[in-house]
């Protein structure tokens, strides 16, 4: 698909205040189920209720880009049942952890169970298995203070063993959300080691039992009013489907162009929980998500095709980029969620909203207007664009100002 035309004015919201908070995750953090593991990357859960209460027609919900699911858990706390693509199998685990294992623990009353186990994390742990993935990599990478990395094996190995149904995955959680609190790691958007003015590592037994008791405090208080489920559908959202649901509401935000690596930044996770056996898996979920990075560009990729409107820009960062990957990346970028927009558009019913957040960008001084090269290209693949609202504005490495936006479409 190669849009040419200009894209459709844009017309932004009236008679609506700046919104506060409601493109960036802190805000969540208040929120029951929602702070079960903070994610950087995310959004409030305040945009997808507002979104979900605009458009109440019967169907589907749908998230591209599930993220931790703060999109499902949003959608469910409303009684609507929600499907979602996402590449990070650990992040999709945390989506369906935070919905349908909450409400399953809450129906199996193993609440109990969590407290327990807290309360018995302070005895002794049993050895760990010196050849777990995780303390593979420790030893190569020095993730962890001494010790703490085997104290992650083993933990886990208790979890599996002394729980089973939906409180041994909640309990999995708790001890995922813990590593890099308790790691030489710190998540400042990428994840990198600590240095002297990062406060220093959290205990990791003490943070695990502090997670099990809080998370059994919110499913007691508040597991009832989560009347829907979620479902993965998909691992990136451009391949086949396990079903064709009749999508009314979609509401995402993709990765963002030059952003993070949000598979690497989860590798403690990865590997703690099994999801991965090694480090080296991690190129192939790098090479199977959206190309939204430097390092996600690869021999192993299909050509980008050409979009017209992406060459204009394209071609500039021929001439001046540092990086031939560079425009490269831009090219991907763009042709990889022209696929995407496209293969939403075909489980969409006509009428269809979509809420999609994003944010613009810059390379060597060139301005990558990403929400007006996304509008063009989401027209294209048969989305309608209605309005876009500024949800808020950052600072480049140059200084220069980018802009979040959220905008609004159609499907026809």
């Amino acid at each position: 698909m190669a849009p040419t035309t200009p894209p459709s004015p844009v017309r932004r919201r009236v008679g609506i205040d700046r919104p506060n908070g409601l493109g960036v995750f802190g805000a969540n953090m208040a929120r029951p189920f929602h702070r079960w593991y903070p994610f950087v990357e995310g959004y409030s859960a305040d945009l997808v209720e507002r979104a979900l209460i605009e458009q109440t027609a019967d169907g589907t919900v749908l998230d591209p880009f599930g993220g931790s699911g703060t999109t499902a858990l949003a959608a469910a706390m409303l009684g609507r049942d929600s499907v979602f693509a996402e590449v990070n199998p650990y992040m999709a685990w945390v989506a369906d952890v935070k919905v349908n294992q909450s409400r399953r623990v809450a129906a199996e009353g193993t609440t109990d169970e969590l407290r327990a186990l807290a309360d018995e994390l302070s005895g002794n742990l049993p050895p760990a298995d010196e050849n777990h993935p995780l303390l593979v990599a420790d030893r190569r990478r020095g993730y962890f203070p001494p010790g703490v990395g085997e104290q992650a094996v083993s933990i886990h190995a208790v979890i599996e063993k002394v729980l089973s149904g939906g409180a041994r995955e909640v309990a999995r959680l708790a001890l995922g959300s813990s590593l890099v609190p308790a790691s030489n790691m710190v998540r400042r958007t990428d994840l990198r080691k600590r240095v002297a003015s990062d406060p220093a590592p959290n205990s990791l037994i003490a943070t695990v039992a502090e997670r099990l008791r809080n998370f059994g405090q919110d499913i007691d208080g508040s597991a009832r009013a989560i009347k829907g489920s979620v479902k993965q559908i998909a691992g990136d959202v451009r391949d086949t489907w396990t079903e064709d649901p009749r999508v009314s509401v979609v509401v995402t935000s993709p990765p963002y162009l030059n952003g993070t690596n949000y598979c690497r930044n989860t590798k403690l996770e990865l590997l703690a929980l099994g999801f991965i056996a090694s480090e080296r898996e991690l190129m192939n979920l790098r090479v199977s998500m959206i190309s939204a990075g430097i390092n996600n560009v690869s021999k192993r990729r299909s050509q980008p095709k050409i979009i017209d409107c992406v060459e204009s820009v394209a071609q500039q960062l021929d001439q001046v980029a540092y990086d031939m990957r560079i425009p490269t990346l831009v090219r991907t970028y763009f042709s990889d969620m022209s696929d995407a927009l496209a293969q939403v558009r075909r489980y969409a019913v006509d009428g269809a909203r979509m809420y999609f957040d994003i944010g613009d960008s810059r390379y060597c001084s060139i301005h990558v207007p990403t929400h007006t090269i996304l509008r063009q290209i989401a027209e294209a693949e048969g989305w309608r664009f209605l309005d876009e609202e500024v949800l808020r504005t950052r600072r480049s490495y140059d200084g220069s100002q980018l802009t979040q936006v959220l905008m609004h479409f159609e499907a026809v």
